[in-house]
């Protein structure tokens, strides 16, 4: 087990083709989000705008019940290198798209494709490294993903400067290409066994095997909690940055820039951890970084006080994700895990729709800095329930539940 653990995972050729390939795939979908976000903003304002965002992500939603059978019912390459070049083509499809409504649908198919193709790379990046080593896997991709989202945000504005949105669609696209490539050329593959998934239920097998675990049950709410909060908080956290702090757009992408450097480390340290208990505290303890920074930015009147609030906020989401990521991977049977990761995605992309209203609903009612605090408020005691139910879970110790 030592030994193991010692082990590094750049040591596997295919988690060295795998990261960096998904990292750069992520830089691309930020060049492309700024690219569609100016392209729409122009054309429809705000309503065009909301419609992008629902597209993005009622796909992912919608397919919880097929994307993990297709991910644990098929090959595992046959199904990365399909959907890689299914949004390969959207993405070029895209960039010589002009309307509103075949934006739209060619981002439905864009997010088609994800749906399936992240929770079939989560579910192999295990049988890469083996289960040890799965949550320094997850940390260091999470943590590469942040670096790369960056970078493919800072680089957006100047491509469709130079190029249009049609050059920063394209890139988007290639990055796609690259992906199915290095998809094509892993080694390592989930092959079921035939009629593994056909079972009777075997659509909600994801959703029972999450809220069938005594510790998943409690945590897994905590990255839904942190959703509706973060992203509640994201509809009015330029005016709270603009308006109520007084920072010009630059500044605003400074701070956004320094939470997003905060998410890095965090998901970084939290892969190193190796316990199941390490793990679960990451979440929580993330959980209460995030409550307290939120509260913290609400009542900010300096530039200092906001940008050390969106460090440790960051910081706090990149524990939560990355400890929840591992958690679920590590507590799941290998046979159900496009399902169980299907599951998590598309709940998820849920409380992100939940979040667009109640964002824009309480920045109305309650203004920025209000919602920054009342965010923060819910997040902090959402994170004290947890802990004492975990405390409480007597099936929290084990470090893999067997199914």
């Amino acid at each position: 087990m030592k030994q193991t653990l010692q082990t590094s995972i750049w040591s596997y050729r295919d988690i060295r083709l795998v990261l960096p390939a998904r990292a750069l795939s992520y830089a691309g979908d930020s060049v492309a989000l700024i690219a569609l976000m100016l392209r729409v903003s122009a054309d429809g304002g705000p309503g065009a705008i909301t419609a992008l965002l629902l597209a993005f992500a009622v796909p992912t939603v919608a397919m919880i019940p097929f994307a993990g059978r297709i991910v644990d019912g098929h090959d595992s390459r046959t199904v990365l290198v399909w959907s890689g070049l299914l949004q390969a083509a959207a993405g070029i499809g895209l960039a010589f798209s002009h309307g509103l409504i075949e934006t739209l649908a060619l981002v439905c198919v864009l997010q088609l494709g994800q749906a399936v193709a992240g929770p079939a790379w989560s579910a192999l990046i295990p049988r890469i490294v083996g289960e040890d080593l799965v949550g320094r896997a997850t940390g260091t991709s999470q943590a590469l993903v942040g670096v790369a989202t960056l970078a493919g945000s800072a680089v957006g504005g100047l491509l469709v400067g130079w190029s249009g949105d049609r050059g920063a669609l394209l890139v988007d696209a290639g990055t796609f290409v690259v992906l199915a490539a290095v998809a094509r050329m892993v080694v390592t593959r989930r092959c079921p066994a035939p009629g593994a998934v056909r079972e009777k239920g075997a659509m909600s097998a994801g959703l029972r095997s999450l809220f069938g675990d005594p510790l998943l049950r409690i945590l897994v709410p905590c990255l839904w909690v942190l959703v509706l909060v973060g992203e509640a908080m994201n509809i009015v956290e330029v005016f709270l940055i603009t308006d109520d702090i007084g920072l010009d757009a630059a500044g605003y992408g400074w701070v956004l820039a320094a939470q997003g450097g905060g998410a890095i480390v965090g998901a970084w340290i939290t892969g190193r951890l190796v316990t199941g208990m390490s793990r679960s505290r990451a979440v929580l303890g993330g959980m209460a970084a995030i409550g307290a920074s939120a509260v913290v930015m609400g009542l900010a009147g300096n530039v200092v006080t906001v940008v050390a609030g969106a460090i440790v906020c960051g910081f706090g989401s990149g524990m939560l994700n990355a400890g929840t990521s591992t958690l679920v991977v590590t507590r799941s049977a290998e046979a159900v895990r496009g399902r169980v990761n299907a599951a998590l995605m598309g709940t998820v992309r849920g409380c992100s729709l939940v979040a667009l209203l109640l964002g824009g609903l309480l920045g109305a009612v309650l203004g920025a800095r209000s919602t920054f605090v009342a965010c923060g408020v819910a997040c902090a005691v959402a994170a004290v329930a947890a802990s004492f139910l975990v405390v409480r879970t007597k099936d929290s110790a084990v470090e893999v539940l067997s199914h």
